[in-house]
């Protein structure tokens, strides 16, 4: 190809491109230059994977700087105590001047040896009171004699035990075991069964003490060995001629008579109930079941 032949190609091509660029102009699109990279100008994998790492370097660095912060401030804070709630008072003093514990009724754990003492638990000592103990009921599935009696004052407490005896020689071999002063009531089973009651009822000199506890009179069941928790009911209430004036019997006391005469109760300790003021338990409920004949068993409840 001769130069003349070469300039005119050159301008054909130039022309061309002239051409082309005012049509774009004329389009109003801009028309970009191909740009070619060379394998040496592309970014390296290596860089990625230092500036990955870099990022994550700060990341941690960044939380690291947040939780010494968080640290900082929990140290920097004064814990300030709950204010302590005030509690109602449990006692009643009478006109007299006398106190009753728990007039209103109360639920209390048994204390437990080896564990803190608190407001709401109580030991068998503190149910039984007995320097001003005058007459006792207790009925129980398992008993203790012994530790029992060691609770009491057998000289100035009239006791009596309501216990389950299968046959007149275990009847015998338990009135064996107590003091002579001690009363028994063995209540019929009407057949195969044993008795589960748990049921005290505690004269003071000036009220009446009802309990029901889930334990036994057994020392392990009051806590004294470490191994065995119990929950307690217990109601104070006061002589007729203490109160500020006589109430109606409620159905606590007419369910509590009920059962009572059923176990065999003489009827002289459940007539004396009636000196004394049950309108606080107007709201409480007595549930008991009794064997009537042989398996048959009558559920009354209040």
């Amino acid at each position: 190809m001769s130069r003349g032949e070469e300039s005119d190609d050159e301008q054909i091509k130039y022309a061309i491109a002239l051409s082309l660029k005012d049509q774009g102009d004329a389009d109003g699109k801009q028309v970009l230059p191909e740009v070619n990279y060379k394998p040496s100008e592309a970014p390296s994998l290596d860089l990625l994977s230092l500036n990955r790492k870099q990022m994550e370097e700060d990341r941690l660095a960044r939380i690291a700087t947040k939780r010494s912060r968080m640290l900082s401030n929990e140290e920097e804070v004064v814990e300030t105590p709950p204010p302590k709630r005030r509690t109602k008072s449990e006692t009643y003093p009478t006109a007299d001047g006398a106190v009753i514990p728990y007039p209103e009724g109360i639920v209390k754990r048994t204390w437990v040896r080896g564990y803190d003492r608190s407001n709401d638990d109580i030991k068998i000592e503190e149910v039984l009171q007995k320097d001003k103990l005058l007459l006792a009921l207790f009925s129980s599935f398992q008993w203790d004699e012994p530790w029992l009696f060691n609770k009491i004052d057998a000289s100035r407490t009239k006791v009596l035990l309501v216990a389950f005896a299968a046959d007149e020689t275990q009847k015998e071999i338990t009135r064996r075991n107590a003091p002579s002063n001690v009363k028994f009531c063995f209540p019929d089973m009407h057949g195969p069964g044993s008795m589960h009651s748990k049921l005290q009822i505690l004269k003071f000199p000036n009220y009446l003490r009802i309990v029901i506890p889930t334990g036994n009179l057994v020392p392990y069941d009051w806590g004294e060995t470490g191994v065995m928790e119990n929950m307690v009911f217990l109601i104070d209430l006061p002589l007729m001629e203490m109160a500020h004036k006589p109430h109606p019997a409620t159905m606590f006391f007419s369910q509590l008579q009920l059962y009572l005469q059923a176990m065999g109760v003489e009827i002289s300790m459940i007539s004396g109930l009636s000196k004394y003021d049950f309108s606080k338990t107007k709201d409480i409920g007595l549930v008991y079941s009794m064997s009537v004949i042989g398996n048959l068993h009558s559920n009354l409840c209040a």
